[in-house]
């Protein structure tokens, strides 16, 4: 497989530090502030007995969307740097049974089977365990939704040093696949970028993009091949 890796997003260089972080986590802050606002409200008057059915539906939309709202807030914020790593040595045999029912929900939700294969004895990797869980969910949502109507199925695959990148790397090695889709060569650069997707407009189109900012804080790799009816993505992990 030929894997194309975010290099254009030009990750490496920190335009974000300092002025524009500080902008960005103030204004996600008050941004929550208000949605909690509209939430609260939305809920009392969800409460009010004898409601007119089209004001009751008008107000269930109008408080699903700001959850939804406050949600993107937080992985926006979270991928922007504005929340501290708490870098560790991760043990991934023991941490992935931990998250397993958050990691599993996409799955469950768009009726897609996965399938792991993860080594046993893997080495730690050295990473902040909250940002290793977001990553994941947001390729496994991509995964998720793009083999469930098609009647795809998925997998986990982790090895350690030398099955895929030499030994001496020291790196251990994520794969998530997806069968039921292929994605154009010619296409394939442009998923990491912002607001690019092929979904409905429901989608803005922001999973890769989040999770390879994630990935840049932590020192991971990422990639992403897509041939055969399958399309995989590929984490290299520094280890611990």
């Amino acid at each position: 497989m030929q894997f194309v890796f975010p290099t254009h997003l030009q990750l490496g260089n920190e335009h974000s530090d300092g002025f524009h972080q500080e902008l960005l986590r103030g204004l996600t802050h008050k941004l929550n502030n208000l949605l909690a606002v509209i939430q609260g409200f939305s809920s009392l008057i969800l409460m009010t007995d004898d409601l007119d059915p089209g004001i009751t539906e008008n107000m269930q939309h109008i408080r699903e969307a700001s959850v939804g709202v406050a949600n993107l807030s937080e992985r926006v914020r979270g991928a922007g740097g504005c929340a501290k790593l708490q870098m560790q040595s991760l043990n991934l045999n023991e941490y992935l049974g931990v998250v397993q029912a958050a990691l599993l929900e996409p799955f469950t939700k768009n009726n897609v089977q996965l399938d792991v294969d993860m080594q046993q004895g893997l080495p730690h990797i050295n990473a902040d365990p909250t940002k290793v869980k977001d990553i994941l969910i947001e390729i496994f949502k991509n995964a998720a939704e793009a083999a469930g109507p098609v009647g795809g199925r998925a997998m986990l695959k982790i090895v350690g040093p030398g099955s895929i990148t030499p030994a001496d790397q020291r790196r251990v090695d994520i794969l998530i696949s997806n069968t039921g889709s292929t994605i154009a060569p010619d296409k394939l650069p442009q998923v990491f970028r912002a607001f690019y997707g092929s979904k409905s407009s429901n989608h803005l189109g922001l999973g890769l993009t989040i999770a390879s900012m994630l990935c840049h804080q932590m020192g991971v790799q990422i990639g992403i091949a897509s041939e055969n009816n399958t399309t995989t993505v590929w984490l290299s992990c520094p280890m611990a």
